[in-house]
């Protein structure tokens, strides 16, 4: 009979810590190193945030002394050596941290004192990081074998979350989320419940980008690097043999677009406005694999020979239908033929859930370009093979 052994503590978080700021180290070196350095608001915001960092820096090593090393010690003596010279990283980076503190606070009013806190940064990088790299390689490890996943939750919770107003978790949040991956960024934002997760991502965003804005500069991207389920928008187009207006003819007739589609099987104008003009609706049925949809779109663009347009329209009362997409077609004339451009637009996403949820059953959806080159290609072949409806006396004057 074997006895199962509790999961060993997740210590990705202490990694996601430590790159963070790395980030903001090199950020500000890379600011205060420009010519002719930052001044006014962007001198203030880089010193503030480079005191809130420090503070931060001493909350977390404080934490680490008085409550995680203590916990591993007294589980796993043999640790004790390598703990005692991270306790000893801990003393020499403490004086750095105050220099750095007092160097941001002395550049916040006095913008000459550029070259002392770039001095100061470099010292302290010079002991913080070689301290950072053998934390995640050497502490982290041991840690992770000698507490159970119960324990280590219990420590941060109570040391590094519990003890923070809903204010600094929220800054912290957006910090540490900053340019991470969906994966480190599960990590961070699985920290907390539901409700705060949503409080502190939602009420404390805008500041965020505010203040990054102010410090590194209005065109930097400090959102978390999450691939899109779905890609929102796109085109492609394609030279056809074929004069502008028979190809918009022959795509306004929506009831061949299951021609063309790999998914649409069928369409069919509704009563209302006539076929064809703006306004007009029409309902496609759709399916893919061992799924079927329909759908009621809308004409929003008519004009024949240079674009047609439709959007599929949102059904507030069917969450299944929540969003809203255009489907568009551009002709241009080039040469002897036409390069038509098919694109879309997605303007209202599905409910979160349902987006989650179509990624995964549609996967092809997630761009859908692959498919609207196919459309173009059924449309090629149909104009070599003749238009629909036989084929018109200015082709065959061009084709002789």
């Amino acid at each position: 009979m074997t006895t199962p052994t509790l999961p060993g503590a997740d210590t990705r978080i202490m990694r996601i810590v430590h790159s963070a700021l790395r980030r903001d180290l090199t950020r500000a070196t890379a600011v205060l190193s420009t010519e002719p350095g930052p001044d006014g608001i962007r001198r203030v915001a880089l010193a503030d945030h480079l005191v809130w960092m420090m503070h931060f820096l001493h909350l977390h090593h404080s934490g680490e002394d008085s409550a995680l090393w203590p916990l591993v010690r007294e589980a796993n003596p043999a640790a004790g050596a390598l703990l005692d010279e991270m306790d000893a990283d801990h003393a020499r980076i403490a004086p750095e941290i105050e220099r750095v503190t007092a160097a941001a606070i002395d550049h916040r009013t006095h913008p000459g004192t550029r070259d002392d806190l770039l001095r100061s940064l470099t010292a302290l990088g010079e002991v913080l990081l070689p301290h950072l790299r053998r934390e995640e390689a050497e502490t982290m490890p041991v840690v992770a074998r000698t507490l159970t996943s119960r324990e280590w939750d219990e420590v941060e919770q109570r040391v590094f979350i519990a003890s923070k107003i809903k204010r600094e978790l929220g800054i912290e949040a957006h910090w540490l989320i900053d340019g991470v991956d969906r994966e480190d960024y599960d990590v961070v934002v699985g920290k907390v419940d539901p409700i705060t997760r949503f409080v502190l991502l939602h009420a404390f965003r805008r500041s965020y980008l505010r203040a990054c804005a102010d410090r590194w500069g209005a065109d930097l991207d400090v959102g978390p690097r999450l691939p899109r389920p779905f890609r929102t928008e796109g085109a492609v187009e394609l030279w056809i043999d074929a004069p502008a207006d028979e190809l918009y003819d022959t795509v306004a007739d929506v009831t061949h677009i299951g021609d063309r589609s790999p998914e649409c099987r069928s369409c069919a104008w509704l009563p209302g406005r006539a076929p064809g003009t703006v306004g007009a609706r029409f309902r496609g049925r759709n399916r893919a694999h061992h799924m079927r949809w329909s759908r009621v779109c809308e004409v929003t663009t008519a004009e024949r020979g240079r674009a047609f347009e439709f959007r599929t329209v949102s059904d507030r009362r069917n969450p299944l239908y929540h969003d809203s997409t255009t489907w568009s077609y551009t002709f241009t004339t080039d040469g002897d033929g036409t390069r038509v451009t098919h694109g879309y637009r997605i303007h209202t996403l599905p409910y979160r859930p349902l987006l989650a949820l179509y990624s995964r059953v549609q996967p092809q959806h997630r761009d859908m370009r692959p498919q609207m080159h196919q459309n173009l290609e059924a449309l090629q072949r149909q104009f070599v093979a003749g238009p629909p409806g036989g084929t018109s006396p200015e082709r065959m004057r061009r084709s002789a």
